[in-house]
């Protein structure tokens, strides 16, 4: 997951040279390339979507601690792996439902809803959220198996 996360990473590369390549013709020419919008919304949503996972694994994202604090390693313990839980259950739940919808956009060859002369087709994009659900399913289990092992919070493991 490690080496996964960061090459995600580099996907923040070509969307910060579209939105200056969009900004600069927008500005010089007025007129922005007629993709530019769609083209942003894809590579940003690849690029939180897909390394939602990666910023679990490095316990980058909010997490709410407040009890953990007033409780001893134990308990501590067991409200990590219940909210380990938490996260698999929704992230499961986004999996399914997501499949199904991939899966229909798919059939029918969706293509955007933002009416714009791009019109591109995006039923490739809705297959991006049921596989980092289950990305982050991966890495919620990952965990859950850690604090079972009793390994310490600081400790993590590329998975």
């Amino acid at each position: 997951m490690d080496k996964f996360g960061k090459l995600i990473s580099l996907l923040i590369l070509p969307l910060i040279a579209q939105i200056i390549y969009g900004a600069l013709m927008s500005y010089f020419y007025r007129a922005p390339p007629i993709w530019g919008f769609e083209v942003t919304l894809f590579l940003y949503g690849c690029f939180f979507m897909l390394g939602s996972a990666y910023c679990h694994m490095q316990k980058k994202h909010v997490a709410v601690d407040a009890l953990i604090q007033y409780v001893g390693p134990k308990a501590a313990r067991a409200l990590s792996i219940f909210a380990e839980m938490v996260v698999l259950l929704v992230v499961l739940v986004i999996v399914y439902y997501g499949f199904w919808a991939a899966y229909r956009s798919t059939l029918i060859g969706e293509r955007s809803t933002h009416q714009t002369p791009f019109n591109p087709q995006i039923w490739w994009y809705r297959w991006i959220i049921p596989i980092s659900c289950a990305l982050i399913a991966w890495q919620a289990l990952n965990n859950m198996w850690k604090l079972i092992r009793g390994k310490r919070e600081g400790e993590h493991n590329a998975a």
